[in-house]
């Protein structure tokens, strides 16, 4: 039998949640929310690349979607990487590239369905 953790027992994070979709953002935001967290939520990769150089060591992880506009996902992770060290982890979805993006330095991937 699994026991669900309280928010209570956990330290909570702040994940930053970049996507360009209105709904998948707030969907993220919610549930980190629910769950005790601190949700910031933006639609940029200019967005996103701000907000890690101003405040890098108070985010805990970043939640990408690999298919912003104008910000190749590759590319991207490169950036981040170039201002984080090394140091967020980076849960990345949205394409069949994550497996390049992975090589290039995010920490797991998912792949979101094209109905989303």
């Amino acid at each position: 039998m699994h026991s669900v953790m309280s928010t209570s027992s956990l330290t909570a994070k702040t994940v930053l949640v970049a996507d360009d979709t209105a709904f998948v953002r707030d969907r993220f935001q919610t549930a980190l929310e629910g769950a005790g967290h601190k949700a910031i939520a933006v639609k940029s990769a200019v967005e996103l690349l701000a907000r890690i150089r101003t405040d890098v060591h108070g985010i805990d992880l970043v939640v990408l979607d690999l298919l912003l506009p104008n910000a190749p996902g590759v590319e991207l992770v490169r950036s981040i990487r170039k201002l984080d060290d090394g140091r967020l982890p980076i849960l990345a979805g949205g394409t069949p590239l994550y497996l390049n993006a992975v090589t290039e330095g995010c920490t797991t991937n998912h792949v979101r369905p094209r109905s989303c």
